[in-house]
């Protein structure tokens, strides 16, 4: 080994080592390959920074660490539940507080701050929701990159499923490793992705979507459930003929009267299509309208929820400074720390608002109805020649 090493010119090393910043001969799964992370996570997070930072600072910091966090490690290895988990402790403690220093509540679920603004939330991305797109970028590139060497040595491997838009999938030893990880994601991508009909003989007739926005299996279960052949390709369903060619649907038996209408709705959807003999299906994004995958779009998708409106638009603006926008953001969610918001947290005191010693001190008095703050909101009012009515809470005022 040694004489081979000098004549070679290298070292002699032993597994598992580091290669390009990678861990190499690791198990994928071991939480030791994310300990690099993990640290450099700990050093830009340091409690002691949050001390001298106000929470729109801490904001800015959590954001700009999760961009300079190595994302080869997330491009390559699904990140284990274990670590995700400690990563975003890490998060939350530096955004909110705890840890050695003090035991600050949390006053907004994880969950919603990682929505995003305009949803009610601050824009910071779930770990794990970021790390799909990385891991989706290789299930592009193999669906479209026929030609080059990593995408023959993975069908070599692996073998191709039908249609070869994605490998087979692994369910014994063999072949165990990483790209098995990022393989399992397909289905999920799949469901992202359309494709174009060229010569239809990669493409399937009723599973695959190809015409419409939905799968013909699931747009017309009934002739799915008659057709004869249900894994047909769909060149498989093209006659050719003189003029051209026409569609030609096979059952296994004959249609009933209301079954006609249905052959019908499929016909006429189909009507518009043809095969292009010599031309190849394509694979297409459809998250993007120019239908090519992008990691903005595959997030905005896995991220999308139906939540209640938030006046994002007036709190999240550039003139003012994000310390006063993440108070704004604060009192939106009715999540200020007020006296009766403490008295939730355990703690024993009797709740009277610090300004006027007359009512209780919640977010909407202390902001909206306490006598101090109506006078300073009249003030402010009549500088500008507004006539206004209070809203019953401060999440309504600032729709308003």
């Amino acid at each position: 080994m040694e004489t081979l090493a000098s004549v070679l010119g290298c070292k002699i090393g032993s597994l598992p080592t580091s290669y390009l910043g990678l861990p190499l001969g690791a198990p994928y799964k071991s939480t030791r390959v994310w300990d690099a992370v993990e640290e450099r996570f700990r050093k830009r997070l340091s409690l002691w920074k949050r001390q001298y930072l106000s929470k729109g600072g801490r904001l800015t910091l959590l954001k700009s660490t999760l961009s300079s966090l190595p994302t080869y490690f997330l491009s390559l290895f699904v990140i284990p539940k274990k670590v995700c988990a400690r990563l975003e402790k890490i998060q939350r403690d530096f955004l909110w507080g705890g840890g050695a220093l003090e035991n600050t509540p949390h006053l907004v679920s994880w969950k919603a701050i990682c929505a995003t603004k305009k949803e009610g939330g601050l824009g910071i991305r779930s770990l794990s929701t970021f790390n799909k797109p990385h891991l989706g970028k290789w299930l592009w590139r193999l669906a479209n990159e026929n030609e080059s060497l990593w995408m023959q040595i993975i069908s070599g491997k692996y073998d191709l499923q039908e249609g070869g838009w994605c490998s087979k999938g692994v369910r014994d030893r063999y072949g165990v490793g990483v790209w098995k990880a990022i393989g399992n994601g397909w289905e999920n991508f799949r469901s992202h992705s359309r494709f174009i009909i060229g010569d239809g003989t990669r493409v399937k007739f009723w599973k695959d979507l190809w015409c419409g926005n939905q799968a013909l299996e699931e747009a017309f279960p009934t002739l799915f459930h008659l057709s004869v052949n249900k894994k047909g390709w769909v060149a498989e369903a093209w006659e050719e003929d003189k003029v051209g060619g026409s569609w030609g649907l096979r059952f296994n038996r004959h249609l009933n009267d209301w079954e006609v209408g249905e052959v019908e709705s499929l016909l006429s959807k189909l009507h518009p299509l043809t095969i292009r003999r010599g031309v190849e299906d394509l694979f297409r994004w459809k998250e993007n309208k120019n239908g090519t995958f992008s990691f903005k779009s595959f997030y905005s998708s896995l991220s999308r929820d139906t939540k209640p409106p938030f006046p994002a638009r007036i709190i999240w603006t550039p003139w003012v400074p994000i310390r006063a926008s993440f108070f704004g953001w604060e009192a939106a969610w009715n999540r200020l720390l007020t006296t009766d918001r403490l008295k939730r947290f355990g703690w024993s005191i009797p709740n009277r608002c610090f300004l006027c010693k007359q009512e209780e001190e919640t977010t909407d008095h202390l902001l909206l109805f306490c006598e101090k703050a109506r006078m300073l909101w009249l003030l402010i009012f009549s500088l500008f020649g507004v006539r206004w009515v209070m809203h019953s809470s401060m999440k309504r005022n600032l729709f308003g």
